[in-house]
């Protein structure tokens, strides 16, 4: 029995092993029997080529190494960019960089500006027979612009006079941080860093992108040192405003039922100590035994680390992300806009958490049993 009358065979049996008649249901069933069969679709044949293609492009990527190339048995022409701006191909054929820009005189004059490698010894040589420098295999790149720059074949750092100044892939050249050229298809690193920054960057551009580097690092030093000042400070006042706790806790007939006091420790509305909130968010009772948690993201949970409810610095809910209250100023509301208390003396979200969930939101859940 040939594919094809197997995949009808098994779709038949499959229809007759359902009692539903439902299109969608028939339709499951068929997708099943065609892929017992071994049948693809056209969009899983394209799907299984297209990844055939991405994993031969991984391959022959994984293959190339930081070495002179040597001419390839076929291949299109890659497109090398300065920066998104196509500036000339590479031939892995031919071993011939392409120019946009065109001899201005002379007997090439018109032509398109080529430098020609040399796989056996590595020197270019332009179209009108001038010397354009050369790679080696150890790394060492003779630069029409920069003189003798060195390639780190294990890192793909790119050297100058001793210091590193930028870096190449298999795609893509860098130098100081600033990303300025890339290809459209992978090649050695060796000749990349060959044609960005042995021919194509000068000096002055080296040190363009080295003064910017420094810039940049200043300004981030600087943004790190603002960003700790003031961390610190925030950090002083939270611990200030922690020392300093003053919160009253009010049932809705005004009676005060609880307060926060200095260092977070709670007390019930006979000033009895029956609790502590710690900075983080740590609910413990009066036996300093950890009773809740307030997490930063707004979750509140239990001893046991089980979610009974959140607080996004408006409304209260429910382990079940069922509205049960809301703030409104310092107005403690439930979930029918009913006035149950008031928080005054403080903003902070950690504490009107803890005041909602270990005074209103327990006394709610006790009410009801």
């Amino acid at each position: 029995m040939n594919r094809k009358t197997s995949f009808i065979a098994l779709a038949l049996v499959a229809m007759f092993a359902c009692s539903t008649p439902a299109q969608a249901q028939w339709g499951g069933l068929l997708n099943k029997a065609r892929k017992a069969a071994g049948i693809k679709t056209k969009q899983e044949k394209a799907q299984d080529a297209a990844q055939q293609r991405r994993d031969s492009v991984l391959k022959a990527a994984a293959a190339i190494t930081p070495t002179i190339p040597q001419a390839a048995e076929s291949g299109q022409p890659i497109t090398i960019k300065w920066g998104d701006t196509p500036i000339g191909t590479w031939d892995p054929v031919k071993l011939e960089i392409t120019f946009n820009q065109t001899y201005d005189e002379g007997e090439f004059a018109g032509q398109k500006v080529k430098y020609i490698l040399d796989p056996a010894t590595g020197k270019f040589t332009s179209l009108n027979g001038i010397p354009k420098g050369s790679i080696s295999n150890d790394g060492t790149i003779e630069s029409p612009n920069l003189g003798t720059i060195k390639l780190d074949t294990k890192t793909n750092e790119v050297s100058m006079d001793g210091e590193v100044i930028g870096s190449v892939t298999k795609l893509r050249a860098s130098c100081y941080g600033t990303d300025f050229g890339q290809l459209e298809g992978h090649v050695s690193p060796l000749l990349v860093a060959y044609i960005f920054h042995g021919a194509l960057i000068s000096k002055n551009q080296v040190q363009g992108w080295k003064e910017a580097e420094v810039k940049r690092t200043e300004e981030a030093k600087a943004r790190a040192a603002k960003e700790k000042e003031e961390r610190a400070a925030r950090q002083e006042a939270a611990k200030k405003e922690w020392a300093e706790l003053n919160v009253t806790i009010e049932d809705g007939s005004f009676r005060t039922i609880g307060r926060i006091k200095s260092n977070g420790t709670i007390e019930d509305g006979s000033f009895r100590t029956i609790g502590r909130v710690r900075q983080d968010g740590t609910v413990e009772d009066g036996s300093y035994r950890t009773i809740g948690h307030i997490r930063s993201n707004g979750t509140i949970e239990d001893g046991s680390f089980r979610t009974i409810g959140r607080f996004d610095g408006r409304l209260f809910e429910d382990g079940s992300f069922r509205t049960v209250g809301r703030m409104s100023g310092s107005t403690v509301e439930d979930d029918s806009f009913r006035t149950i208390g008031r928080i005054k003396g403080t903003s902070n979200k950690t504490l009107l958490a803890a005041c909602f969930y270990f005074f209103y939101f327990k006394a709610q859940a006790e009410s009801k049993k």
